[in-house]
């Protein structure tokens, strides 16, 4: 990551956040124009506007109808944005100056990451068998043989090379890491993972790829072999942390299997991001919590702490987050489709300021020890373990999304 110095001139930071309405103090930051993006109603359609700035969310595979046979917009709406006119001293709009805007995007290239990169877990006990959750409590679900191999794999795709997709799109560069060794400067880079066993585990499997851990199998003291092996990980530039906001949905305590599948269908049938589990959460319980990670993560890249963040969560944590981020609807929630284990999304500086989807890494075939065909999510039955490449998000079948909310223009004339 090429580092840039703050210009002498930006006003400073307290006040660029001044600068920003309501909710949006901190992320809107990202905005060139002012407040909170405007996101498109339903039916509006979606074209070029001459003389204007396009910001795109992540783009998503497919499109479906409703029930009338109309389309349905796609869910990486537009953000359009203009060069405002500084506003005079009779202006009693309140709008921001341009040059404020202007300034606030030179201070936010100054220390945007290289990339961020959120990372669903391996396959835990529970995604092999649902039945543990009735004895096992959440957090302390370990991975499976097959969650191990996916984390290792999915290091290798963070800090290798991407292959090149079927529709022959561009490969992805991973992280170039630090190696002292070899005299390789290398970058950054910062975990911040969920303090669930799962998700502490997939991140360990991701540092096998940086250093293997079987070069510290000799030493026997469980406690010294991991001090010296999270040594090496530090003087190779990586260091992490544990947040739990970004931990799992709470769906409950002890799960009930036969009780969990009818509320996971009354979920659909009341919407999915609102619908509360009995002595749980809703999805929009976690979006306020993700909210509040997302205000620190940002005082993080003030800081420069790192060139390079991976974020490692949950599948409902991580569709929330880049709603969050991209200021979906709920609407526009609802369709997307949750990573499969081990999925990793691409977030990359855009050199303006802002973070863009880049596109998505998906395990393919990827098999434990010992283990055969059967079990899992985001398997694909035969061919040789690996990764690929996408550019797009995924969408659920129209069997899963709940049902578009419906608003009327005005009350019904009789």
């Amino acid at each position: 990551m090429q580092s840039t110095t703050a210009n002498s001139e930006l006003v400073d930071p307290a006040r660029l956040r001044t600068l920003s309405s309501g909710t949006d103090d901190v992320w809107g930051h990202f905005e060139d124009g002012d407040g909170p993006a405007k996101v498109p109603s339903p039916t509006q359609t979606y074209g070029k506007a001459e003389s204007k700035v396009s910001v795109s969310p992540p783009p998503l595979q497919g499109s479906y109808s409703d029930s009338n046979g109309r389309a349905s917009p796609p869910l990486a709406f537009q953000v359009h944005t203009t060069k405002q006119p500084a506003s005079s001293s009779n202006d009693k709009r309140g709008s921001t100056p341009a040059h404020f805007s202007t300034t606030r995007s030179k201070y936010n290239r100054s220390f945007m990451p290289s990339r961020v990169i959120l990372v669903r877990h391996g396959q835990s006990e529970g995604n092999a068998n649902e039945e543990i959750y009735a004895t096992k409590p959440d957090p302390d679900l370990s991975l499976t043989s097959r969650g191990w191999a996916q984390a290792r794999m999915c290091g290798k795709a963070i800090f290798g090379r991407a292959p090149v997709d079927a529709k022959g799109a561009a490969m992805w560069n991973g992280i170039p890491i630090c190696d002292p060794e070899r005299g390789i400067a290398g970058e950054s880079v910062h975990f911040i993972m969920s303090p669930y066993v799962r998700t502490v585990e997939t991140f360990h499997g991701i540092l096998d790829s940086i250093v293997p851990v079987a070069q510290f199998a000799h030493i026997e003291d469980e406690s010294e072999r991991l001090k010296l092996w999270y040594r090496a990980l530090r003087e190779r530039k990586v260091s992490w942390h544990e947040d739990a906001r970004i931990r799992e949905q709470d769906f409950g305590n002890f799960q009930e299997p036969v009780k969990m599948r009818q509320y996971k269908r009354d979920r659909y049938r009341y919407g999915s991001f609102y619908y509360r589990f009995p002595h749980g959460e809703s999805c929009s319980d976690v979006y306020d919590r993700c909210s509040t990670f997302l205000d620190s993560l940002w005082r993080s890249f003030e800081a420069k702490k790192s060139d390079n963040y991976v974020i490692v969560a949950h599948g409902a944590t991580l569709r929330v987050l880049l709603m969050r981020y991209f200021r979906y609807t709920v609407d526009q929630f609802n369709k997307l489709a949750n990573p499969t284990n081990g999925e990793c999304m691409l977030l990359a500086h855009d050199g303006g300021g802002k973070l863009k989807f880049e596109g998505r890494i998906q395990l393919d075939n990827v098999e434990g020890r010992g283990e055969g065909q059967e079990g899992g999510e985001g398997k694909k039955g035969g061919g040789k373990p690996g990764f690929s490449y996408h550019k797009s998000m995924r969408l659920n079948p129209p069997n899963r999304c709940s049902a578009p909310r419906v608003v009327r223009m005005c009350e019904e004339i009789v």
